[in-house]
């Protein structure tokens, strides 16, 4: 591993030692090996074009569209800069599928990234904030990623029935599976089930670590989850997944996960009174999706035609040289030098 990728683990790990946790994987979640919405996003971290790394978290919304947080597609070396990752450097692995540190058929190139000019980072210092500002990302990949239907996407209302009812609704990502906090090669996904909670439960809990860290901003148009004592919690690295709800086989996607507040975060803090994990419903960010849907539409994906030569097939051309002109028979015809095919 080369020390500039060292050195941006080390500052990623830093940076997220606060009670306002990005997640990755979820902390004493169930398997979610072979989910079908649940994947990880993964940047290339040297010259080697094999060579990619794990990062934040995603959830597939269409055959070739994720959704991820906005902080998940921002160079980190740059901060306070907003400085976006390259697409062509950008990748996201099939649902469901355990972490890897090499690139292989089981990660699909990004092609187009959305976000919004408004985005900001988090500031964890006193008089900072406890959230990223506009903390979304509509990510469009070069070809399908898996054969899924489109999810349907929450409205105000379908949310707000939701949380009046008091439903529990799913989550999962890729993360930290335990204290010693490393990435390993081979871990898998994790998922887990949360109650909703009103919006006023939750800003006691943001209001009393506001208070508590002398944070001066948060971005209040979120919804909550409980987290109950010592059960499952999002941890590091679960940026960027998302909260759904399924019925009947169909996904609906809620938003995507702010972090969690008052929750241990693998071993580096400790419980609180009542610990939330916080969300940005997907109503707010339909633009994006708008973009992203578009995108698609006008770019659609072509799949490569391959010559079997196997089969024996032959097919002829002509080929051209002044006025003398010639046909070329065969599974794979060719010109002679000095002609071109016609």
């Amino acid at each position: 591993m080369n020390k500039k990728l060292v050195a941006f683990l080390s500052i990623l790990s830093l940076s997220l030692s606060v009670l306002l946790i990005p997640a990755n994987a979820i902390e004493n979640g169930e398997s979610a090996v072979n989910h079908p919405r649940i994947v990880s996003m993964y940047f290339a971290q040297s010259s080697n074009p094999l060579d990619i790394f794990p990062n934040c978290s995603a959830w597939l919304y269409s055959p070739r569209i994720v959704f991820t947080a906005g902080h998940c597609v921002h160079n980190g070396f740059e901060k306070p800069k907003k400085v976006l990752q390259e697409a062509s450097k950008t990748y996201v692995g099939k649902p469901g599928t355990v972490k890897s540190f090499r690139k292989s058929e089981n990660q699909i190139q990004v092609s187009k990234i959305f976000v919004y000019d408004t985005f900001d980072f988090y500031y964890a210092t006193a008089g900072g904030s406890l959230s990223y500002k506009d903390d979304f990302a509509a990510v469009v990949l070069e070809k399908p990623l898996a054969n899924v239907e489109v999810a349907k996407l929450a409205s105000k209302e379908f949310l707000s029935e939701l949380i009046a009812k008091n439903e529990f609704i799913e989550t999962g990502g890729y993360g930290y599976h335990d204290n010693t906090r490393k990435v390993k090669e081979g871990d898998e996904p994790k998922k887990a089930k949360f109650q909703l909670v009103p919006f006023e439960n939750g800003m006691k809990t943001v209001n009393e670590f506001k208070q508590k860290w002398f944070r001066n901003y948060f971005q209040e148009d979120a919804a909550f989850v409980k987290i109950s004592k010592n059960g499952a919690a999002p941890c590091d690295g679960d940026s960027g997944s998302g909260y759904f709800y399924v019925e009947n086989g169909k996904y609906t996607y809620l938003g995507v996960t702010m972090g969690m507040i008052g929750s241990p975060n693998c071993g580096i803090d400790t419980w609180s009174e009542n610990p939330v994990g916080v969300f940005r419903p997907i109503y707010f960010d339909m633009e994006l999706v708008k973009l992203a849907e578009k995108y698609v539409a006008d770019n659609p994906y072509v799949e490569p035609t391959v010559t079997n030569s196997s089969t024996g097939k032959k097919s002829t051309i002509t080929c051209v040289k002044g006025k003398t002109s010639k046909k070329v028979t065969g599974v794979n015809p060719k010109c002679s030098v000095g002609y071109i095919k016609k």
